[in-house]
This record gives structure tokens, C-alpha cells and sequence, in this order.
């Protein structure tokens, strides 16, 4: 009977500590940290299918929203500065200036403007190569070879095949995304270099 009363005690504590961990509250900073983390997948979610894909409380889900919509209006036009002077931490809101103070896409096209108003050769091949599709031996295409190819061979952004035919290798695929974000224009074209 004792045996009997023992284990009993053992399965009952075991069912409270099972039950108490499931039922814990979720501190405010994870909270956020979960709904930030879900959302950088740009996956749309209704608050029900957020609420369950981060495991949090709907009503929890539903402050951490608000939240988050309110730092984002102040952040907008301000940022937190921190900066250390001596051994001791400086902290201040600040309003944006300068090129911060645009949307990141006018932030883009005025680094363009200013910085980079047209591809440059290379770029303009790059993109070429990915807008044909030409990223892999098997998809490799014809171009006429010249020095700024050979160098684009050289930093291995680019491939020969035995034919004499070229594709973009992994680097190139991503130089020549990051290119054709920047001159979106270089898409229409397609006829041969």
C-alpha cells in the first residue's frame, strides 16, 4: 500500500510539473522576440495563425502587436543613439537626418544617383548571364570573350565550359542579384553582349 501511495505521489507530481510548464507565462522580450522572428519570413498570418505559430497567448500576441506598431512610428522619423563615454552608457533619442531620414527606397536610388548612375561593364554582363538564365553547364550561353570577361573568369564570378561557353557561378549569382536590385532597368535587356 505504501509502495502503492508513493508511486501515485510521483505520477501526481510529475502531471503538476508537466501542466505548470505548459501553462507559463511567456515573458514580454521572448514574446517579442518570437513574433519578430515569424514575421521576417514575410509570410502574411491573421492573429489567430500568428498567435499559433509563435505558441503565444492570443492576448500576449495582441499587446506585443501593439507594441511594436508603436515603436515603429516613433522609429520612423527618430533613432535610440547609444554611445559610451568613459564607463558609462549614453542613451538618446535622436531625430533621423541626413539620408536616414529617407524610406529605404529613395535611399537606394539617391545612392545611385550620386554614387552609381550607370552599371558598369561588368555589372551589365553579370546580369546579363542571370537574366538568360545561364547558371549552369547546362544552361551556359555563347558570348563574345574580351578582357573584362576574362576578369570576371578570374574572379571565378563566371565559368567556361569546353565549348567556350559561360555561366555564372554561385558568387556571380548573388553579385548579379545584388546588380540588378540596383539597375532593375538591366532586366529588359536580353539580346546578346
Amino acid at each position: 500500500m505504501v509502495m502503492y501511495n508513493y508511486t501515485v505521489s510521483i505520477i501526481l507530481i510529475y502531471i503538476i510539473i508537466m501542466f505548470m510548464q505548459a501553462h507559463t507565462r511567456t515573458d514580454f522580450a521572448t514574446a517579442v522576440e518570437k513574433t519578430l522572428e515569424t514575421l521576417k519570413s514575410g509570410e502574411p498570418f491573421t492573429q489567430n495563425k500568428l498567435a499559433q505559430k509563435t505558441k503565444l497567448n492570443f492576448r500576449t500576441l495582441q499587446k506585443v502587436l501593439i507594441h511594436l506598431g508603436q515603436v515603429q512610428s516613433v522609429l520612423q522619423d527618430n533613432m535610440i543613439d547609444i554611445s559610451d563615454l568613459d564607463n558609462v552608457k549614453i542613451v538618446r533619442m535622436k531625430e533621423r537626418t541626413g539620408l536616414a531620414s529617407f524610406p529605404e527606397n529613395m535611399q537606394k536610388m539617391i545612392i545611385k544617383t550620386l554614387y552609381y548612375p550607370t552599371a558598369s561593364r561588368e555589372e551589365e554582363i553579370l546580369i546579363h548571364l542571370l537574366v538568360r538564365k545561364a547558371v549552369s553547364k547546362d544552361s551556359a550561353i555563347h558570348i563574345p570573350e574580351d578582357t573584362i570577361l576574362r576578369e570576371l573568369l578570374e574572379m571565378e564570378y563566371v565559368t567556361k565550359t569546353k565549348s567556350s561557353s559561360y555561366y555564372l557561378t554561385s558568387d556571380g549569382i548573388m553579385v548579379a542579384k545584388g546588380a540588378l536590385k540596383l539597375y532593375p532597368e538591366l532586366k529588359e535587356i536580353k539580346g546578346s553582349h
